[in-house]
């Protein structure tokens, strides 16, 4: 990925391409949107085994401070492919992650260890 960008913007929609952890990476297909200080996501993570997808739905607010981004989670809604259901309207979760920025790219990189990588949409 290219340096980051301090004059690139998170504001927009991206189109989300993969996940990695633990030296796997996996295809996703969901966006990510960020917009005056609020953010939604909507993402499937195929499930090898079964065939099937897992996915989620989150929102709430975030901040930027350099190269962190904290994502204030208010509402989550996961499940699929055999995992529990995750029905959360009162989500009290922080994420302070590390994120690399480009004009068309952005990787953030969760606590858990986790990578997501997207492209910024173009009409």
């Amino acid at each position: 990925m290219p340096n980051p960008d301090r004059s690139s913007s998170l504001a927009g929609a991206w189109r989300l391409e993969s996940y990695a952890r633990g030296g796997v990476s996996k295809e996703i297909k969901g966006d990510l949107f960020f917009t005056d200080h609020r953010w939604s996501t909507l993402y499937f993570v195929p499930q090898e085994a079964s065939g099937e997808f897992w996915a989620s739905g989150e929102t709430g607010r975030y901040s930027q401070a350099g190269d962190c981004l904290t994502f204030f989670h208010e509402q989550t809604f996961q499940g699929g492919a055999g995992k529990p259901l995750v029905i959360d309207c009162n989500s009290q979760v922080v994420e302070n992650c590390r994120f690399e920025l480009a004009v068309e790219t952005l990787a953030i990189h969760f606590p858990s260890g986790g990578v997501i990588r997207a492209r910024r949409h173009r009409t």
